[in-house]
């Protein structure tokens, strides 16, 4: 039982040295360059996780639209476009087919 708790706080406490460094916040033209095609099909929950973070970061996450400037507005539905694009794309295998 010691080692256990030992092996944990060794784990822990080398997590701590390696701290977190988050991605930067995207602004509205990098979210309209993001192509969505079958190759993001086996990170959908990264990249939906990801797009979360970024409308979290501007405090825009769980808003109602109609609260939101008209420029989160358009940033929010760019997200949500990327978001469920992948998630219904992914679902229907003809969807990306050229």
């Amino acid at each position: 039982m010691k080692l256990l708790a030992v092996l944990v706080a060794a784990s822990l406490a080398g997590c701590a040295s390696y701290p977190y460094t988050p991605a930067p916040t995207l602004s509205y033209s990098d979210l309209a360059n993001i192509k969505v095609s079958s190759k993001n099909c086996g990170n959908v929950d990264a990249i939906t996780a990801d797009l979360e973070e970024q409308l979290r970061r501007k405090h825009i996450l769980g808003v109602n639209p109609e609260d939101l400037s008209e420029a989160d507005r358009e940033y929010n539905s760019r997200a949500r476009v990327i978001v469920w694009s992948l998630r219904i794309g992914c679902n229907n295998p003809d969807r990306y087919k050229s």
